[in-house]
């Protein structure tokens, strides 16, 4: 705890102090205290209320309005005390000092010094929660996005929430809820792809005593956990079959039968629901039930890719860099201007989990202060694709280097036009090596300016 005090009278509390190792800073008799206050942090001071006590205590507020100030008066008037501790003041001694007083007085500073570190790192967490939580974006598509949401946040209607893997359908759910009146309850989120069908139906209706071996006492199911508030069904394509016409009955009629129960629980929950598969085509398969599929669908909700908002991608690399940053507790990252040129030119097949992946990983990865091409490189976007791309085989490997080649190129190719057409400077500007320059131009067949001075 650092330790303002400008009380030359009080020697004592001098010595006092620097015995007991407290990080103090005691000021000389000629030193200007308001200069040294509007100038220097404190987490503590202790400041004489003569000849200009009340205008320290202003400039110490000023300068850090957490800093906790105990005043000395010798003044058996408490007026002045009374006064002070309008403007601020943390606490007051009477002089002479009692040092048993002091050490109390100490150990409540650092005691309150504790806990408005404590409410600034939760305000922390919190803003970054929220940061985290929230549509980035302002292309056509989000903001339309956005309206929707609002909109439908506000109703009772299940919500089926349609796009691609990775364009952030969880986030979409949980703002649905967190903008409507069930925002106060739980929002139970329940992945049909994760917990295997023989475990489904008693993880979602729950069970009573006795219902099967090993059901030694009630339980109450995620569903009835969701009472009052949403329940949200993501990749629920992947619903087992004999649990969608239980799971129609919750949606239509409000009520469940938990296992081994003999009466029905009825229930007030909201149903968002999410899917990247072509549930249409599943309904006209048989292979998801269509009366469940048209209960699902009263209010669809349409994520768009992230190459139908690429004009989104600098403010959410912005973004995510910085939530990283400040997750990690390091400074903002900049962004070289060969990343910018691969960022803006890349497919995006991952969508936005995808930048958000590539933007947790450079925080993870960069040493200095700049997002540069070489963690690209570490990661396969430049060269050989990443382990799960060379893992894969057939037309989606094919797809995978068509594309990655298809934006090398374009890469390179921006590279020597921003640098003339020199491949020194443009292998630099890429951060790699001239020879590596060439043999990825040679790989891609990309035609190189004749060095000059050869035929």
């Amino acid at each position: 705890m650092r330790i303002f005090h400008f009380n030359d009278e009080e020697k004592d509390l001098h010595r006092y102090l620097a015995e007991r190792s407290h990080a103090n800073v005691i000021l000389p008799a000629d030193a200007d205290p308001f200069a040294v206050a509007a100038r220097e942090p404190f987490d503590a001071a202790f400041v004489g209320l003569h000849p200009h006590g009340l205008e320290l205590i202003r400039t110490l507020r000023e300068r850090n309005p957490d800093c906790c100030v105990t005043i000395i008066t010798s003044d058996r008037n408490t007026r002045m005390a009374v006064e002070a501790m309008k403007r601020g003041a943390f606490d007051y001694l009477l002089s002479p000092l009692d040092f048993t007083e002091v050490e109390r007085t100490c150990i409540l500073m650092a005691r309150e010094q504790e806990l408005l570190d404590q409410r600034r790192r939760l305000q922390d967490q919190l803003a970054l929660v929220a940061s985290s939580s929230r549509l980035v974006g302002s292309a056509e598509p989000i903001e339309n996005l956005r309206r929707l949401v609002a909109k439908a946040a506000v109703t009772r209607a299940p919500v089926l929430l349609l796009g691609e893997t990775g364009t952030g359908k969880e986030l979409v759910a949980r703002l649905l809820h967190e903008q409507s009146p069930r925002r106060d309850k739980a929002l139970v989120n329940i992945n049909c792809s994760a917990i295997p069908p023989s475990l489904l139906e008693s993880e979602l209706f729950g069970y009573r005593k006795g219902a099967f071996t090993g059901a030694d006492s009630d339980r109450d199911g995620l569903l009835a956990q969701a009472d009052g508030g949403t329940c949200f069904f993501d990749e629920v394509q992947d619903l087992d079959p004999t649990l969608q016409g239980k799971i129609l009955r919750v949606v239509q009629e409000g009520e469940i039968l938990p296992l081994g129960a003999r009466r029905v629980v009825r229930l007030d929950v909201r149903f968002v629901t999410a899917t990247n598969a072509d549930l249409p085509e599943l309904v006209r398969q048989r292979r998801f039930r269509e009366d469940l599929f048209y209960r699902l669908n009263v209010v669809p909700i349409f994520l768009p890719p992230l190459r139908d908002h690429l004009e989104d991608v600098p403010v959410l690399v912005r973004h995510f860099l910085d939530l990283y940053c400040r997750r990690e507790g390091r400074a903002p990252l900049k962004v070289s201007p060969a990343v910018w040129r691969w960022l803006n030119s890349h497919p995006w097949p991952g969508n936005v989990r995808e930048l958000e992946n590539l933007c947790q990983r450079a925080v993870a990865l960069t040493d200095g202060d700049t997002f540069d091409i070489d963690v690209l490189a570490l990661t396969g976007s430049l060269g050989e694709p990443p382990l799960a791309a060379t893992a894969a085989t057939g037309p989606s490997r094919q797809l995978y280097r068509a594309s990655r080649d298809g934006f090398d190129r374009r890469l390179l190719e921006q590279a020597l036009a921003d640098c003339s057409g020199n491949v020194s400077r443009a292998a630099e500007a890429l951060g790699v090596s001239r020879t590596t320059f060439y043999a990825r131009a040679r790989r891609l067949d990309l035609a190189l300016p004749r060095p000059r001075g050869r035929a």
